[in-house]
């Protein structure tokens, strides 16, 4: 039976629940230090594999530890998820360069024809990605294997059990303990297909870094800086996966593309690029709604008028990004998907996809996109509400000038507010 709608309550201070109470207390005794050095010497210490060591990304790392320690909002539970989260990249990082050394043939294989989503977050991109992941055919990524793309090597020789699927059961049934909400917002189990983006926390340059944590002045960096080396390091992180678990095509998808069109354009000159289009206030209204509620784990009280200016800020820079470059998009190989459409015929919306990329529609890939279509209905978790004036002092209309070159540049429709 599915809950009835569930609206937010308690952004500014968080009613912790008692295991949530209980982590955040158990953390103020673990003793650690959020510092660049903290990190590398941590990850040596896990690392089964010859470190990485690189000057410009202990630069990188150096630059995003004072970031976000210059941020006096954050808990001593939001600065050990960041520790954590960085140690992960660097072993990860580490397992990736001690492949390509065991493997250089890997350089060598090619990224065909993939499928890649652009769209705003909650502007539908999770539900067509899983769609499309579906189909047998094509790789993409799963969650697990986004947190821990590269096996320890020991697992790569069959010495012991890969237990990365296992981990990330972990890190899932704790998120549901610590802010049990996510998964009513977000609903992507831990085999469900997540984005790629998260390949390139190896090489300390995705947006994701900045999304769920309001570091503004990294986030503007990032911005401000070329990124078509960190599309070159991705294409090489798809590689070794490739290499890892191969199939023909793969289906990826990000919103940070919206901003990166070029780049993506020339890392990956044979995709199909499906861009996905909503009404930006709805989707900022779901987006602030999740975002506040994930903060909970990282400061405490949330103070809103820190978190929403640089959601704003976030959202808009990416949809500047799709309409500066939307002329950059592939004539024949570009697909627009409009978020009412798609609510009303998905089926539709995908045999167009399909069609655009020239990828055969089967009996069997209907069947198995039936068959997840069947196995996860929309809002099984119990649908969140969403008000913008009451819940964040947010009038609509001001929202709407301020995304007005959007939709100025593609025929979105209006939404009724979600309440």
């Amino acid at each position: 039976m599915v809950a009835g709608p569930i609206r937010i309550s308690d952004f500014e201070t968080p009613r912790h629940s008692e295991a949530a109470t209980a982590a955040i207390a158990m953390v103020e005794q673990i003793p650690f230090e959020l510092s660049s050095k903290a990190v590398i010497d941590g990850a040596r210490e896990e690392c089964d594999v010859p470190l990485y060591e690189d000057e410009d990304w202990y630069d990188r790392l150096e630059d995003y530890v004072q970031a976000v320690l210059s941020d006096s909002g954050y808990t001593r539970m939001g600065q050990f998820g960041t520790f954590q989260c960085l140690k992960r990249y660097l072993i990860q990082r580490s397992r990736l360069e001690a492949l390509y050394l065991e493997h250089p043939e890997i350089e060598e294989i090619e990224i065909e024809r993939p499928l890649i989503i652009a769209g705003l977050p909650r502007s539908g991109t999770t539900h067509l990605l899983n769609l499309i992941g579906a189909d047998t055919r094509l790789r993409a990524l799963r969650r697990w294997e986004s947190q821990e793309p590269i096996p320890a090597r020991a697992a790569r020789l069959g010495e012991i059990a890969d237990d990365r699927i296992a981990n990330g059961h972990t890190a899932l049934e704790q998120q549901n303990l610590l802010i049990p909400l996510m998964t009513n917002m977000y609903d992507v189990p831990i085999d469900g297909i997540h984005e790629e983006v998260e390949l390139q926390h190896m090489c300390l340059s995705s947006l994701l870094m900045a999304a769920g944590q309001p570091v503004t002045n990294w986030m503007e960096g990032y911005f401000a800086e070329d990124q078509r080396p960190h599309y070159a390091f991705l294409k090489r992180a798809l590689k070794a996966l490739q290499f890892l678990a191969p199939k023909e095509r793969w289906v990826l998808k990000s919103p940070q593309h919206l901003a990166w069109v070029p780049a993506l354009v020339e890392t990956f000159p044979d995709a199909t690029i499906v861009c996905t289009h909503r009404d930006p206030v709805s989707v900022f209204t779901s987006w602030i709604t999740m975002t506040c509620y994930a903060a909970r784990l990282s400061r405490n009280p949330v103070v809103l008028g820190d978190v929403i200016p640089h959601a704003q800020l976030l959202q808009k820079l990416l949809l500047d990004g799709i309409v500066r470059d939307r002329s950059s998009l592939p004539e024949g190989r570009t697909e627009h998907v409009y978020f009412h459409e798609f609510m009303a015929d998905d089926r539709r919306t995908l045999d167009r996809i399909y069609e655009r990329a020239n990828l055969p529609m089967t009996a069997q890939t209907k069947a198995e996109i039936d068959h997840y279509i069947e196995t996860h209905p929309r809002g099984r978790h119990g649908k969140v509400v969403y008000d913008l004036e009451r819940d964040f002092g947010i009038r609509r209309e001001e929202m709407y000038e301020y995304f007005g070159d959007y939709m100025d540049a593609f025929p979105v429709e209006r939404e009724e507010p979600n309440t």
